[in-house]
């Protein structure tokens, strides 16, 4: 068998690996294990696609299919699916080559054999597999209803919510469930945003998806996980299908908390520089999350809204300081909308505040003030009337307090400003006096700009008085 270390060429090892695996599936003439390590040594190569061309071949990747979909050797079929995934991931012409020689058919009914045989290992494998190659078919309907992926996934991903379903159990997905569940999450996606007008199919699946939402243990940063792809899973679906499943009964804001409690953990202080790598992730892939959020708030009502208000917008306790200054979820949403470290994101978090704003502008102002307020109205082009503004600067908070309507700060919160001249002795405002004196007359002489020195406009005026 040919290895790494032989001097022969990467290029011809490949090819000879190809052409043994090649003939092996006719001609039955290798052991299960040297089958199995023949494809092992082929999935190391393949790793780079530099030399590895035999793989990606028509040839190549039918042999693969053959072996992955045709075989009876379950290890081998294992292993040669791991080889095609990657091809399929490395070389994206590959995927066309796929389709055309058939196995999509193949590929969906080994994604569900995955039940008979108990085995994340497949689940994972083949949902890789037609999660590739959803780029590059235009059968997915096919896919969908005569081959009965609709089904599978939907029994695939209520199959990951039994592991939550025991009441007050700790219980968490092995690491090789979490990877089966990321890949089924991802073909959802994919096949919910190319075939939109089939993802009344996957309404079944809301329910399960929610329920592993607010059952599975959060890390730190929510977004480099697999709740990343679930929250995508859910982006494309009918939430307005399942009312009762969103806001459950028992709790009716239980989800959208649990959606606010990943955006907690997902958003950062731009002033902080610890948080950068936090803001960094969040501006990547923030914008599902955000849009997931107003998506639930529009169909939300009662407890819901009012849940969405009181974490997502400022307090009247917060008015103490002006708005965005603090730690909490809502200054720190607020510090972003503006933020240049959230170039992706901040017009989503903009236009979300807006909308729990009841989309109202008034209200917008008020709840975040004018400051923050300013740069989604004017590139939404909408005006703000001089006479909403006077009325903002007499509004008040719940405690009665008036407020800042351009930083949102409560009036008898803001620090009295001082007449800069009372504590100048009358030496001191004349030298200041005659240092802009000769400040103006230099501006005056460069011609540069048309200005009147204020001492001298105030002598012909006859503001001047007569010291003794």
């Amino acid at each position: 068998m040919a290895t790494l270390s032989d001097n022969k060429s990467k290029l011809s090892q490949v090819q000879a690996l190809v052409d043994i695996l090649k003939v092996d599936f006719r001609v039955h003439d290798l052991p299960p294990e040297k089958r199995v390590a023949a494809l092992e040594e082929l999935k190391v190569f393949g790793r780079d696609a530099n030399q590895s061309d035999p793989i990606f071949t028509r040839e190549g990747i039918e042999m693969l299919c053959k072996h992955a979909f045709e075989g009876t050797d379950n290890k081998s079929a294992l292993e040669a699916m791991r080889c095609l995934a990657n091809a399929l991931l490395i070389a994206p012409e590959t995927r066309h080559i796929f389709v055309e020689l058939g196995y999509a058919e193949k590929a969906v009914n080994r994604y569900q054999r995955y039940r008979q045989n108990d085995s994340s290992h497949e689940e994972f494998l083949a949902g890789r597999i037609l999660f590739l190659v959803t780029y590059a078919t235009a059968d997915l309907l096919k896919w969908l209803e005569e081959y009965k992926l609709a089904k599978y996934l939907n029994d695939a991903i209520m199959r990951h919510g039994k592991i939550y379903s025991k009441v007050n159990s700790n219980e968490q997905p092995s690491a090789m469930q979490d990877m089966a569940f990321t890949e089924t999450t991802k073909l959802l996606f994919n096949i919910t945003h190319f075939a939109p007008e089939k993802v009344d199919l996957f309404s079944r699946s809301i329910p399960s998806l929610f329920k592993i939402l607010c059952r599975r243990t959060l890390p730190s940063l929510p977004l480099q996980s697999s709740i990343a792809h679930l929250v995508n899973a859910l982006l494309n679906l009918d939430l307005s299908s399942q009312p009762g499943c969103v806001f459950p009964s028992f709790d009716p804001t239980c989800n959208v908390a649990r959606l606010i409690r990943v955006l907690d953990l997902s958003v950062g202080s731009p002033n902080d520089n610890h948080d950068d790598q936090r803001n960094r992730l969040f501006d990547e892939a923030g914008v599902p999350l955000i849009t997931l959020l107003r998506k639930v708030f529009e169909i939300s009502s009662g407890q819901a809204k009012e849940c969405v208000r009181k974490r997502l917008l400022p307090s009247d306790e917060q008015r103490k300081d002006p708005l965005g200054k603090g730690g909490s979820l809502a200054s720190r949403l607020l510090q972003l909308s503006t933020s240049a470290v959230a170039l992706n994101t901040r017009q989503h978090l903009a236009s979300l505040l807006f909308e729990v704003s009841n989309s109202n502008p008034e209200e917008f102002v008020r709840n975040v003030g004018y400051g923050y307020a300013s740069g989604l109205l004017l590139s939404a082009g909408v005006q703000l009337p001089q006479s909403a503004l006077e009325d903002l600067s007499t509004s008040s908070d719940t405690f009665g307090r008036s407020f800042n309507p351009v930083t949102g700060q409560a009036l008898d919160r803001e620090p009295e400003l001082k007449d800069p001249l009372s504590e100048m002795s009358e030496e001191e405002k004349e030298r200041e006096a005659e240092r802009l004196f000769v400040l103006f007359e230099r501006i005056k002489r460069t011609g540069v700009v048309d200005i009147q020195n204020p001492v001298e406009k105030a002598l012909h005026e006859g503001r001047f008085e007569e010291l003794d």
